[in-house]
């Protein structure tokens, strides 16, 4: 999944404010479920915002009453914005001499406090609102993302890397909800908080506020130019956040490899170098941020100067100009956020390209519309004129078919055997009868249904598989077995457990069937997880059983007692095995030799062995190197 390039990304393309109008877009229709608690949200911001005016009508009540000292009585009139001259003594019903006194000032002066408290009360409702509708946005983005991922084909995962699938669905994801909730409660917030202390301003005296507004562009100048410079800074930091977690992801992985060739150094380099590029950006990242913030308080105190001097020359009363100095200062916050939006968009931009891609990736393979359930398959299995090309990263065909008319029909309760050189396409009929890739000629069918036309779910609920590269969950050994039937009870895992042989160890390790199984089994012998594995098809209870050589490399008595849980896991079942070892076969009803892609030959063991040229070859060869005389 690779993306665009973080250089490819320019503000001024058209493309990136196509995206961003996506991301909004998309983001809305999550949205839309919470909507009553988002516009709930919105409007206490708004009114957050409008009170930011009313709050300054109330400073200037209080100014002029404190301010004008001890000579100040309630019965002169007070001159407020917007409002007018009010006369407190006759709005109160009080003696119009009586001066404002100790006990008055201190109660003007508490609703200072209150006043500070109303608003931030407002920012904070709109502010909690905001987080309770981000959370689940975020929580369903997230789903939606996994839930992609995991519709995918086999074949998607061949080219994609697992670090940049769990950074898309876990950081870019966040990213995404983040930044454009915070984009849209800016821009519906901020610009009203600007407007409605305009208003104020203006009201109070319109030639200082014009004067004021000259600043403006100036404050402009600085988010102009620091933009320029860090324009694909936020897209490297994303990208590098993405390698980031690929270099974990695989030395975690790989964690037994790495120690093996002792690469650990290599490893660590790797981690590094991404990390310091990461660092730089977030750096430059942070720096162009918090730098516009001072750059524009210093541009805008010059205007708080000019102000001054503007203030002196008019004589404008100490209140009036506190009024308007404290004004100004309440506007350049929201501006400072407004500058901002740009930066922001350029990392919400290249977040929502990666999740985006992510979420509308249609399948590989999927159910076609009319796709029935499966039902208890009677077990017969038939490949008729199959041809399959593997694709390149591209999803361009390759030249050579992986398999090339293909005919066979496995019956049921019958052992089949698939012999053959590495590449002669064994591993192909296991994919194709799974399903993880669709034929380009020819069907596979189930009891004479195309698999095609079946629930992909109800045709993998008739098969079961048992593969020398088994897999256990970081989890308890129940949990494992338990994996085969999610709704299996304590008795049936238990009976499952004694049939794979795998009880008797169970109940020797501490925990029992409590013990966890490690991160992909590392708390259990190669013998023991295919027993496991082995209790969990048996678990399963599926009609077809594909095999591949689940004891290719066990020791001698691990094989034993795995061939012993084989042998009860395949009575009464089709049973389709991949053969590395020539001798764990020779008892199959019928033995398919394959090379290049084509069936040479199938029989028994001794009909193949009697006429089969390449079969001969194999049966030689792994018996010379085992030190035993051929047949």
């Amino acid at each position: 999944m690779p993306g665009p390039s973080p250089a490819s990304f320019k503000l001024a393309d058209p493309r990136v404010a196509e995206l961003a109008k996506r991301t909004l877009r998309t983001i809305w229709k999550y949205v839309l479920p919470y909507r009553g608690r988002f516009a709930l949200s919105i409007l206490l911001g708004m009114l957050s915002a409008v009170f930011n005016g009313l709050m300054l009508i109330g400073f200037q009540l209080i100014f002029s009453l404190v301010l004008k000292g001890k000579t100040r009585t309630l019965g002169e009139p007070t001159d407020l914005p917007l409002i007018g001259e009010i006369d407190l003594a006759k709005l109160l019903g009080l003696d119009a001499d009586a001066p404002i006194g100790l006990t008055g000032v201190m109660i003007a002066c508490a609703f200072i406090p209150v006043l500070i408290f109303l608003r931030g009360f407002f920012a904070y409702l709109s502010s909690y609102m905001q987080a309770w509708v981000t959370s689940r946005v975020a929580c369903q983005l997230r789903n939606d993302a996994f839930h992609s991922v995991m519709r995918q084909s086999p074949g998607f995962f061949n080219s994609a890397r697992t670090g940049e699938l769990m950074q898309t669905v876990t950081v870019q994801t966040a990213a995404v909800q983040r930044n454009a909730m915070q984009l849209v409660q800016t821009l519906a917030q901020r610009p009203l908080t600007i407007v409605s202390i305009l208003i104020v301003l203006f009201a109070q005296d319109w030639f200082f506020t014009l004067m004021s507004l000259v600043v403006f562009p100036a404050c402009l100048v600085p988010i102009v130019r620091i933009g320029k410079r860090v324009r694909k800074t936020g897209a490297r930091e994303e990208y590098d956040s993405r390698e980031l977690m690929v270099a974990m992801q695989e030395s975690f992985a790989g964690i037994r490899l790495v120690k093996s060739y002792a690469r650990e150094p290599h490893a660590e380099n790797r981690f590094a170098t991404t990390n310091a590029s990461m660092t730089r950006n977030q750096l430059r990242w942070t720096k162009a941020v918090e730098l516009v913030g001072p750059l524009v308080e210093t541009v805008a105190s010059l205007g708080i100067a000019a102000g001054l001097v503007y203030a002196w020359d008019r004589g404008l009363e100490a209140e009036n100009f506190f009024l308007l100095v404290m004004a100004l200062t309440q506007i350049y916050p929201p501006v400072k956020e407004l500058s901002r939006v740009q930066m922001m968009l350029q990392k919400t931009t290249v977040a929502a390209e990666m999740v985006f891609e992510l979420l509308g990736r249609e399948p590989d393979i999927k159910d076609v519309p009319d796709a029935v359930a499966a039902g208890r398959s009677l077990g017969t299995v038939t490949f008729q004129n199959v041809t399959f090309h593997y694709r390149d990263a591209d999803c361009v065909k390759k030249e050579v078919p992986a398999i090339s008319d293909i005919n066979l029909q496995l019956d049921p309760g019958k052992f089949y055997a698939f012999v053959g050189p590495s590449g002669a396409g064994k591993s192909t009929l296991y994919s194709l009868l799974l399903r993880f890739y669709d034929p380009d000629a020819g069907a596979v069918l189930l009891d004479g249904r195309d698999i095609r036309s079946l629930t992909q779910e109800s045709l993998r609920a008739n098969i079961g598989v048992v593969s020398q590269d088994t897999f256990l969950f970081h989890d308890t050994l129940r949990e494992n077995i338990r994996y085969g039937r999610l709704d299996a009870t304590e008795e049936e895992i238990i009976a499952a457990a004694k049939k794979a042989h795998a009880h008797e160890f169970i109940s020797r390790i501490p925990g029992g069937y409590d013990a966890v199984a490690g991160e992909g089994g590392c708390n259990l012998s190669g013998g023991q997880k295919q027993r496991i594995s082995i209790a969990r098809a048996i678990l399963r209870d599926a009609p077809v059983l594909l095999l591949d050589e689940a004891t290719s490399a066990l020791d001698t008595e691990s094989e034993k007692i795995i061939q012993e849980a084989l042998h009860t896991l395949s009575a009464g079942r089709t049973v389709v095995a991949i053969a590395h070892r020539l001798s764990t076969i020779l008892e199959a009803d019928q033995i398919v030799v394959m090379d290049h892609g084509r069936i040479l030959d199938r029989g028994t063991h001794a009909e193949l062995l009697a006429r089969c040229a390449l079969y001969q070859k194999l049966y030689h060869l792994q018996h010379s190197g085992e030190g035993q005389p051929p047949a």
